[in-house]
C-alpha cells in the first residue's frame, strides 16, 4: 500500500489554490451528441480544427471541452454521404451539450442519385499545403452546387468562393484543385481560377464558370477538390483546404431582378446573391452579389427594418465581360437578429441606383437545406 505524505498534499493543495487565483479551475464542458445512416467511417469536427472518427452510427463527445460562453460549430467531413447537423452550432451554457444530433443518408439513395443541393465548406491553412508551409493566413469559404441545374454537357451550377486574412502579400492566384484520385492530401491542377475582388481578399467562382463537370463533382464528393492560395514567397501555395465540410453554415443562393422589389421596378438588370454564414460566430464565409446593375450606388443585404448588412466594396465589370461585383467588409458578422430573419427568409439581397435608389433589383434569401 502506497502512504500519502502530508508535504505532497500541501502541495497539491497551494497548488489548486494558485489555478483557482489565475481561473485556471474554469469549468469546461464537452460537446456531444449521436449519428446515424452512415454507410461506414466518417470524420466529425469541432470549431474546424477537433477532429473525432467515428467507425459509424454511435454517440459520441469531442475529447476539446470548451468553457463556458465559447462558441462551438460541429461539422462532418463525410466526402460519401449527404449529411445535415441539428443543435450543431452555438454558444456553450453551463452544462454539457449533448443533443447534437447528425442524419446522413447515401447519395445513391435520392432519386437519380442527385436531386439535392450540395453545401461544402472548408478552413484553408498552411498545414494542409502539401508540403506544409508556416504562415500566419488563413481563409474560410465554400460551395454551393446545384445537381439539378445542368447544361446541356452535363455540368451543374456551381457558386461560392473564399475570404482570405492575414497574408503578408498579395495573392497572386486563388484555385480550386483536384487532387489525384483516391488521394484526397495530393496535389492536382486547377479546374478553374477565382476572381479576386477589388478588396484583395475575396474570391469569387466566376459567373462564366460553366461548372463542374461529372468527374469533377464524383471528386467533390470523395474530398478531392480543394482551393488553393499562392503568394509570391509560396508559389506552390500558401494555403489549401479541402472542400469537404458539411453542416455549421447557413447558405443561400438567390436571383435577383426588377420584379422582387416592391413595388416592380422596370429595369433590365439581373444579379445573383450568394451568402454562406457560420452558424456559431454569425461570420461571412462568403458573401457577394454579381449583378448588370449600371452605376450601382449601393448593395447589400436588407430586411424589412432597413439595411441588414451594407456591401461596402462596389466594383464595376470585375470579370471583364460587364458584370459588377458587390461584396461585404471582409470578416463582417450578421447580428443575433439577422439570423432570425434568415431562418425566416425575411432577409433579401438589394441593390441601389441612382434612377432606383430604394432598389433597382433584389432577391429573397431563403436557407437552404
Amino acid at each position: 500500500m502506497r502512504l500519502r505524505r502530508p508535504l505532497g498534499a500541501s502541495l497539491a493543495a497551494a497548488f489548486a489554490a494558485a489555478l483557482v487565483s489565475c481561473h485556471g479551475t474554469d469549468a469546461l464542458f464537452s460537446i456531444g451528441g449521436s449519428i446515424s445512416g452512415t454507410n461506414g467511417p466518417v470524420v466529425l469536427r469541432l470549431n474546424g480544427e477537433n477532429d473525432l472518427n467515428m467507425n459509424g452510427d454511435g454517440d459520441f463527445t469531442f475529447t476539446q471541452k470548451l468553457l463556458q460562453d465559447e462558441t462551438f460549430n460541429v461539422q462532418v467531413a463525410n466526402p460519401t454521404g449527404r449529411c445535415t447537423v441539428q443543435n450543431g452550432a452555438g454558444t456553450v451554457g453551463q452544462s454539457n451539450i449533448k443533443d447534437v444530433n447528425i442524419s446522413c443518408a447515401d447519395y445513391t439513395n435520392f432519386p437519380a442519385g442527385l436531386l439535392q443541393i450540395v453545401i461544402r465548406s472548408t478552413n484553408l491553412t498552411g498545414a494542409k499545403v502539401n508540403p506544409a508551409v508556416t504562415t500566419n493566413a488563413s481563409a474560410v469559404g465554400g460551395l454551393i452546387v446545384d445537381p439539378t441545374d445542368k447544361d446541356p454537357s452535363g455540368n451543374v451550377n456551381t457558386v461560392g468562393g473564399l475570404v482570405i486574412t492575414g497574408l503578408a502579400q498579395p495573392p497572386t492566384s486563388v484555385s480550386i484543385n483536384q487532387a489525384q484520385k483516391g488521394n484526397p492530401t495530393s496535389n492536382g491542377p486547377p479546374i478553374v481560377n477565382l476572381i479576386l475582388a477589388a478588396d484583395g481578399v475575396t474570391a469569387i467562382v466566376p459567373p462564366t464558370f460553366v461548372g463542374l463537370n461529372t468527374t469533377q463533382l464524383a471528386a467533390l464528393f470523395a474530398g478531392e477538390l480543394y482551393f488553393s492560395v499562392s503568394t509570391p514567397a509560396n508559389p506552390n501555395g500558401e494555403l489549401r483546404g479541402a472542400i469537404e465540410l458539411q453542416g455549421g453554415v447557413g447558405t443561400s443562393v438567390s436571383g435577383l431582378d426588377n420584379t422582387q422589389v416592391v413595388p416592380p421596378t422596370t429595369s433590365a438588370a439581373t444579379g445573383a446573391g450568394v451568402l454562406m454564414v457560420d452558424l456559431a460566430t454569425f461570420k461571412l464565409d462568403i458573401a457577394y452579389i454579381a449583378h448588370t446593375v449600371t452605376g450601382a450606388t449601393s448593395a447589400g443585404i436588407n430586411s424589412t427594418a432597413g439595411q441588414a448588412l451594407p456591401f461596402a466594396n462596389l466594383q464595376d465589370d470585375f470579370d471583364g465581360v460587364g458584370t459588377n461585383l458587390a461584396t461585404p467588409v471582409a470578416g463582417a458578422v450578421l447580428t443575433e437578429q439577422n439570423l432570425l430573419d434568415f431562418d425566416n427568409s425575411l432577409l433579401f439581397f438589394n441593390v441601389t441606383s441612382a434612377t432606383f435608389p430604394n432598389g433597382e433589383i433584389r432577391g429573397n434569401i431563403s436557407p437552404l437545406q
